[in-house]
């Protein structure tokens, strides 16, 4: 393991040449300098390697650069580095997107708030909105929040557990909260890094929302992820020709939270039923989502939970 007693980046790349080197221009020129970059590649095919092996030549003190095996995958990639890198704040970066240069202080002033409250000893997540851009940095939407009908105040345990309104690549963490969700090992019933991290946060310790955008968003047909106008008729209409992707979505945040019951020992009632919820019938389905005001954001969405949830 590999310790710090600065701010920890966390960059898990795969086949980024082409943007990997203007998000890691963006981080040194984040005006909070007491950060240091580890970065693990998941067995690129392409010059990625050869990118980061220059960057690190011009910044050997603040970027390194991590041997491992290959992940398979963002998810399990950052779980490596999470499990490699000892620091008392962590935060995720994608290789493709850009910081903009107040990012880490606003966080970290925030998290450092909330620690004076609530004590160092407590899991803390704080996460900011995205501008959401395309390949060239073209503003497509100011606010992610808006172009994706996602509420940032969506953030109680059981709204997370059907929905993850927290995107990973805005996220900062102090080391409470990395200890306990690292307390996992298996990690097949978890559906993503920031998702697990989020749901460990809301059960233990606080998480807060910097209200404006600390991240500019990059589309480019090619994130794992990516940011979707779910207001679109496009998006609306594939929706519905794919109600299987839908139903197995939510089989799969099912999965992940009697993954986390399981796992943290926890008796909440409402959790414990959603876990098993796949095994009930519709109406007692829909019983459930309303007896326990389990909703997610935007309208689209809870059409498909009514439909099909």
């Amino acid at each position: 393991m590999l310790e710090t007693n600065k701010i920890a980046v966390l960059m898990a790349t795969y086949n980024g040449e082409k943007y990997v080197a203007e998000q890691i221009d963006s981080l040194l020129a984040q005006t909070e300098k007491s950060w240091e970059l580890f970065i693990h590649d998941d067995g690129s095919t392409d010059h990625t390697a050869d990118v980061l092996k220059k960057c690190r030549e011009q910044n050997p003190d603040q970027i390194h650069i991590l041997s491992g095996p290959a992940c398979n995958g963002a998810k399990d990639n950052f779980f490596f580095l999470m499990r490699q890198v000892k620091a008392p704040y962590v935060l995720f970066c994608d290789q493709d997107d850009v910081w903009l240069p107040e990012k880490i202080e606003l966080e970290f002033r925030r998290i450092k708030e909330l620690e004076a409250q609530f004590g160092t000893d407590t899991p803390i997540l704080v996460f900011s909105d995205l501008s959401v851009v395309d390949s060239k940095l073209n503003l497509i939407a100011e606010k992610m929040s808006v172009y994706q009908k996602l509420d940032p105040g969506h953030i109680k345990l059981k709204d997370l557990m059907i929905q993850n309104v927290i995107t990973g690549c805005t996220v900062m963490m102090n080391r409470a909260l990395a200890e306990k969700a690292l307390q996992v090992q298996a990690t097949d019933s978890i559906i993503m890094h920031d998702w697990w991290c989020a749901l460990a946060a809301a059960c233990f310790g606080k998480i807060s929302y910097v209200d404006r955008p600390l991240v500019l968003y990059r589309q480019h047909g090619e994130n794992s992820v990516g940011a979707k106008d779910i207001s679109s008729l496009k998006y609306l209409t594939a929706r519905l020709k794919k109600r299987q992707d839908i139903k197995n979505s939510l089989t799969a945040t099912q999965r992940q939270t009697e993954f986390f019951v399981n796992t943290y020992n926890i008796s909440d009632p409402a959790l414990c039923a959603y876990g098993r919820l796949g095994a009930r019938n519709k109406v007692r389905r829909l019983w459930f989502y309303a007896k326990n005001h389990i909703r997610k954001s935007g309208w689209q969405r809870n059409l498909g939970l009514l439909i099909w949830g």
